[in-house]
C-alpha cells in the first residue's frame, strides 16, 4: 500500500485528519499525517500539502525542494485566492483538491495522482495500459455523477436584491476549465461578476481573486475593486496563455445606470434588443424592465447544439416570466445534446427591476 505524506497546519483537528485518512485510504493508500513544524521525511514520497494564509510561505519552501508532483488541498474556497502566489510552482502541482467538498469529489483526482506518478516496479505495457483505462473509465463516471447531481440539486438561483431581483440557473459542461459568477452589494451599487476560462489553472485563479474581491467590498468603492479585479485577471489570462471571458455589470442603485464589460461571446437582451460588444459600455434600465445576461459558455453550446436562431428565441419568449424563459432556454440547448452535459459550462442571468421604489431620472 502507497504511504502518502499529508502535511497541514499544526493543531488543524480531528475533522481534518479524519477527513484525511478517509479520503486517502479510499485512493488505496495509506496516510502519514505531518504538521508543517515538523521535519519533512521524504521528497519523493506522494504528497499532500493543505495550504492555507498562515503556512503559504512555509509550504512554498517545500514544494521548491521537491521534484515530484503534488496536490494541493484547500480548506474552503476562500483559500483558492492563494492560487496566485503559487504560479512559479504549476509545473510541480499535479491539481488542487477542495476539502470542503464530499470525499467523491476529490477522489478521481487522488487517484490519478497515484497512479500515474507513483506506480511501484516495472508493469508489462499492456497491464499498465489496462489499469489507466479502468482509472478513466472511473474518472469519468465519478465526474458525471457530480455533474448529475449538481444539474439535479442546483436549480434555479433567485436572489432578492435592493429594489430588484436576480434569478439564474447554471449547467455543467464538459469541456476543460469553467464559468463562476459572483454578486455583490452595498448602498449605492450591485456589481455582478460573471467570469471562465478552459484551463483548470486560470479557472481556479479567478475563483481565488473573487473571494479577494468580495473581502475587499466591504470596504470602498464597487467601482474601484472592479476596475481593478478585470486588470489583475487580463494578467492572468496574459501569463497562464489561456481563454478569458466575462461579463461584469455595475449598476446605480439610485439612477439605474449600468455600465458593462464584455470579454468573450457573451450577450445581453434588454427592451427586446439583442446585444454584443466587445467595448465598455452604459445602458439606463427601467422599472419593470428585465435585463438577460447569456453567458461565453451559454452562447456557445446555443450555437452548437440549438437548430434555432437565438435572437428570435428571446424575442419570440420576451413575455415569458423569467423562471420559464430561463428554464426553456436550457431545454433548447439540451434536447440536442448528445452526452449527459452540455459541451461548455453555461450560465443565463436575469435581472428584473422593481416598479414600486423610486429612482433618480
Amino acid at each position: 500500500m502507497q504511504e502518502v505524506e499529508c502535511i497541514r497546519q499544526d493543531g488543524s483537528g480531528t475533522l481534518l485528519d479524519g477527513y484525511l485518512k478517509n479520503l486517502i485510504k479510499e485512493a488505496g493508500g495509506e496516510i502519514k499525517l505531518t504538521d508543517l513544524k515538523a521535519p519533512f521525511s521524504s521528497y519523493q514520497n506522494p504528497l499532500v500539502l493543505i495550504i492555507n494564509s498562515e503556512n503559504l510561505s512555509g509550504m512554498k519552501e517545500l514544494i521548491q525542494k521537491r521534484k515530484e508532483k503534488i496536490i494541493i488541498g484547500m480548506n474552503s474556497r476562500k483559500d483558492f485566492k492563494l492560487v496566485a502566489e503559487l504560479k512559479h510552482e504549476f509545473e510541480k502541482i499535479f491539481g488542487f483538491i477542495d476539502l470542503s467538498q464530499e470525499s467523491e469529489y476529490n477522489l478521481p483526482l487522488l487517484k490519478n495522482y497515484l497512479a500515474l506518478n507513483f506506480t511501484r516496479g516495472t508493469l508489462p505495457l499492456d497491464k499498465l495500459a489496462g489499469d489507466l483505462d479502468k482509472i478513466y473509465e472511473y474518472t469519468k463516471s465519478e465526474l458525471t455523477r457530480i455533474k448529475d447531481l449538481h444539474d439535479r440539486f442546483v436549480k434555479v438561483r433567485i436572489d432578492k436584491l435592493k429594489g430588484m431581483s436576480l434569478t439564474s440557473k447554471f449547467m455543467a459542461g464538459e469541456k476543460s476549465g469553467g464559468e463562476f459568477f459572483e454578486i455583490l452589494q452595498n448602498e449605492n451599487e450591485v456589481l455582478f461578476i460573471q467570469a471562465g476560462s478552459d484551463s483548470y489553472i486560470l479557472s481556479s485563479m479567478l475563483l481565488g481573486e473573487m473571494e479577494t474581491l468580495k473581502e475587499k467590498s466591504i470596504t470602498g468603492n464597487l467601482t474601484a475593486h472592479a476596475e481593478q479585479f478585470l486588470k489583475i485577471i487580463n494578467h492572468h489570462a496574459t501569463e497562464q496563455k489561456g481563454e478569458l471571458s466575462y461579463c461584469l455589470m455595475i449598476l446605480n442603485l439610485k439612477n439605474l445606470h449600468a455600465s458593462f464589460h464584455i470579454k468573450g461571446q457573451a450577450h445581453l437582451f434588454y427592451d427586446n434588443e439583442w446585444i454584443s460588444f466587445d467595448q465598455p459600455m452604459q445602458l439606463k434600465l427601467k422599472p419593470k424592465q428585465r435585463l438577460c445576461l447569456i453567458s461565453d459558455g451559454a452562447f456557445k453550446n446555443w450555437i452548437i447544439l440549438s437548430k434555432k436562431q437565438i435572437e428570435p428565441f428571446f424575442k419570440s419568449h420576451n413575455e415569458m416570466p423569467t423562471r420559464e424563459l430561463i428554464n426553456e432556454f436550457f431545454f433548447e440547448v439540451s434536447r440536442n445534446k448528445s452526452g449527459n452535459f452540455l459541451v461548455h459550462d453555461a450560465l443565463v442571468a436575469a435581472v428584473d427591476i422593481e416598479e414600486t421604489k423610486i429612482y433618480q431620472v
